[in-house]
């Protein structure tokens, strides 16, 4: 996928991750993702409008005492959190970025940064979160716009300080990032906004995309005079559309390898290593090789940006020699991931083209906790689920009359 990032009013982290949830990220894969880095938050995601624009908002509630915190620290705390190694690669590309930044306008060294602001929770999940919005949407290219810097002053820790900030300023000068002059007295850019801008952009000033495919918004917290307070990100999917509209054609790369002097005891292990490594799907196929053998093939589908990692992870935990990468289209259905009350707890769901399908862990875990088999355990939680579809489409019709199509 490649964006184009259009910046009316500026950049923050928290607009980047709306807009990525807006173009379709799934907020259940991104909370799940981010728990261990950020146990205590609580998301608020919601429709709104600025300017007279849909878009989404997204509030991160974190507890109001927040410490300090070296790079050090938080890189400590990132490599030890369950995430893809692009995720927490790209991660810290960015906070190095701004601690770099941080160290150059205090005139210390990067270790000696502790910083308040960037060492917050919501800015964690912020930046974390862009860079697992990125892998997860299988992001290849990053384009933008000049960027609006306002003017005024703002609040922070160090006191009152000039829009930009020091540390903004800083990243936009390092990176060379082309600006347009803004009059409004607000702070358009924060010190992650620009981070996240200064490490994924390639081109400035001008789209590379050839067409539109998907469009999020990400909205500001505030109206502004004279424009909407938003984020655009206009987004082309490697492929063209299919031409049934329901679905979605996407490039992913298909690799591959047969095997035949493996120990099976090990294949188990590999298959989670692939998953929490990236790997969209992995799949064992029996097959005989060359001599009569019984072999395995083992077959991995991936993003992109995750296939060349992967193709080493099997290099180096498998007896294989080479490793076969191919890149495919496929169609997809769109999927939008639901939650089910039940007087048991909440049970996760994905819906795709009207149909919803209980997730299979969770619906085992009940079966192991109330000691029932998992044809009784779907039996009970089914009227559930029938009440939960039936409310997300009283949902769906209340929305199309709140917002009529021209």
């Amino acid at each position: 996928m490649k964006l184009y990032l259009d910046l009316p009013s500026g950049i923050a982290g928290n607009m980047f991750l709306a807009a990525c949830l807006d173009l379709g990220l799934d907020r259940l894969l991104l909370q799940n993702a981010l728990a261990s880095l950020a146990p205590d938050c609580s998301w608020e995601i919601t429709q709104a409008r600025r300017g007279g624009l849909r878009g989404l908002h997204l509030h991160i509630g974190v507890p109001a005492d927040q410490p300090h915190r070296h790079l050090r620290t938080i890189l400590n705390r990132l490599d030890q959190a369950t995430l893809p190694v692009a995720v927490k690669e790209l991660a810290t590309t960015m906070f190095t970025h701004l601690a770099t930044a941080e160290a150059a306008v205090h005139g210390i060294s990067v270790e000696e940064v502790h910083f308040h602001e960037v060492g917050a929770v919501d800015a964690i999940v912020d930046i974390c979160g862009a860079a697992f919005a990125v892998w997860q949407l299988g992001v290849t290219h990053v384009d933008a716009s000049p960027v609006p810097t306002g003017s005024g002053f703002v609040e922070c820790q160090h006191g009152r300080l000039p829009v930009p900030a020091p540390a903004v300023a800083e990243l936009l000068r390092r990176h060379q990032l082309p600006l347009r002059p803004d009059p409004v007295e607000a702070e358009l850019v924060t010190p992650t906004g620009a981070a996240i801008l200064v490490t994924l952009l390639e081109h400035f000033a001008r789209s590379g995309l050839t067409r539109i495919d998907r469009i999020g918004h990400g909205l500001g917290s505030r109206e502004l005079p004279g424009r909407p307070n938003l984020l655009r990100i206009l987004a082309q999917t490697e492929s063209a559309p299919a031409a049934d509209s329901d679905c979605i054609r996407e490039s992913v790369v298909v690799l591959s390898s047969h095997l035949d002097d493996m120990n099976p005891e090990w294949y188990g292990s590999l298959w989670e290593l692939l998953r929490e490594a990236g790997a969209l799907d992995v799949a064992l196929i029996p097959m005989t090789m060359k001599k009569g053998r019984p072999g395995v093939r083992v077959e991995i589908v991936a993003n992109q940006g995750s296939a060349e990692g992967l193709a080493r992870l099997l290099l180096s935990h498998t007896t294989a020699l080479g490793v076969r990468m191919a890149v495919m289209d496929r169609l997809v259905l769109p999927r939008t991931a639901r939650m089910v009350e039940t007087p048991w707890g909440r049970l996760r769901a994905k819906e795709a083209h009207g149909i919803w399908r209980l997730e299979h862990d969770d619906l085992a875990a009940l079966a192991q906790e109330q000691g029932w088999s998992l044809p009784q355990t779907q039996q009970s939680v089914a009227p559930f689920l029938a009440a939960a579809i039936q409310a997300d489409h009283s949902l769906h019709k209340e929305s199309d009359r709140c917002h009529p199509t021209a």
